[in-house]
């Protein structure tokens, strides 16, 4: 069961689960991102690239080159006598950190790979999240469970009326989000680990808007502008640069 909570420093959530926890997560992350090497839904490429960034981090967690813990499994020694057996009575878990508003961005964009998702295995332009098809979709049941828990996370943190403002935020069906320009994410979230535990706390849903209504603000705007005219100047994709002072720390202190 994979499971997320707050770091200690509300810098991000850590995720944890056991190996095919986490193993399962990775493949329903390649499954419902685009490929590079395809010319189907291409406009989804730069989400499902950024997606990809926290599928690398899983990944790696699994392989055992981030962090584990010992969990208990309930296994007593009265249990193993009725069996016949002798096992371990704690398990295995693998988990990585991500940043909070990284992690926005992630499940916006993993709500519009759904969508697509949901439209290639039902063959309609509606969403058929029913259609027989779908319905019982491994893949999207894995990244719904994902998200499910990143859901839970978020309202044990805020209170009961800011979660349902979050919610609400979340879940509009106009955000357009596959437009978003990559470097203004980057910039909140190298703002973000600038702030206080506190500051933290109070900023979580007005960073989750911001991302949300990219369109209209205006560090969006501007950061729009001068990637796309660099990109001409340099013939490169405006995602493939970097903006002078969007340095991340070297260190975070989660």
């Amino acid at each position: 069961m994979i499971s997320i909570k707050n770091t200690p420093n509300l810098t991000g959530v850590t995720i944890s689960g056991d190996f095919d926890d986490l193993y399962n997560l990775v493949e329903a992350f390649y499954d419902i991102t685009v490929d590079e090497c395809s010319e189907k839904h291409r406009e989804y490429l730069k989400v499902s690239i950024r997606v990809l960034g926290l599928c690398y981090d899983i990944r790696h967690a699994f392989m055992g080159d981030r962090e584990v813990e010992l969990v208990e499994n309930q296994m007593t020694e009265d249990k193993m006598k009725w069996h016949s057996l002798i096992t371990p009575q704690s398990n295995v878990y693998y988990k990585c950190n991500y940043l909070y508003p990284e992690m926005f961005f992630i499940m916006l964009a993993l709500n519009e790979l759904v969508k697509l998702r949901i439209r290639d295995l039902a063959k309609t332009s509606y969403k058929e999240a029913m259609d027989k098809k779908v319905v019982w979709d491994n893949t999207i049941a894995i990244i719904r469970l994902f998200q499910a828990e990143f859901a839970k996370c978020v309202k044990a943190t805020l209170t009961e009326g800011a979660f349902a403002r979050w919610l609400n935020v979340m879940n509009n069906d106009y955000i357009g989000i596959e437009t978003i320009a990559g470097q203004f994410v980057d910039l909140l979230n190298i703002k973000y680990l600038k702030m206080t535990k506190e500051k933290r706390l109070k900023n979580l849903s007005s960073i989750a808007k911001r991302i949300v209504e990219f369109r209209y603000d205006d560090d969006h705007k501007e950061i729009k502008e001068v990637v796309a005219e660099g990109a001409r100047e340099h013939g490169c994709e405006p995602e493939d640069l970097s903006l002078e002072g969007l340095e991340y720390p070297e260190g975070i202190e989660w």
